[in-house]
């Protein structure tokens, strides 16, 4: 049995592939004219110069990073401090309301 070739999409799904492509088209020849930058950079100042520059933005890189994982240590204690508190204090609630939000709390905590 043969099978007739199917034809594309047609009306508004042809339209939304076409912008698809486009926008792929488009990041495409951003991306070559990127590295095509970078090869005239190279030719022009050389190698050496190139990578220098390249490690020195690396580095650079490398110590926001840094930065930001101490940033997210600092944040991260002091959230566990806060839920240690709560704990504490729900731990020492007096009355119904005290008894309420051990039970919720208990119901909550994975065991």
């Amino acid at each position: 049995m043969s099978r007739r070739p199917q034809k594309g999409p047609k009306g508004r799904n042809r339209r939304r592939v076409d912008a698809e492509a486009q926008a792929e088209v488009a990041q495409l020849r951003q991306e070559l004219a990127e590295a095509r930058r970078m090869l005239r950079q190279v030719e022009e100042a050389g190698s050496d110069a190139f990578l220098s520059r390249r490690l020195a933005a690396l580095e650079e890189g490398q110590q926001v990073a840094r930065g930001q994982a101490l940033e997210a240590m600092a944040a991260r204690t002091r959230a566990e401090g806060e839920l240690r508190a709560l704990q504490d204090a729900i731990g020492k609630a007096p009355g119904l309301g005290g008894w309420l939000l051990r039970r919720a709390q208990r119901r909550l905590l994975p065991r």
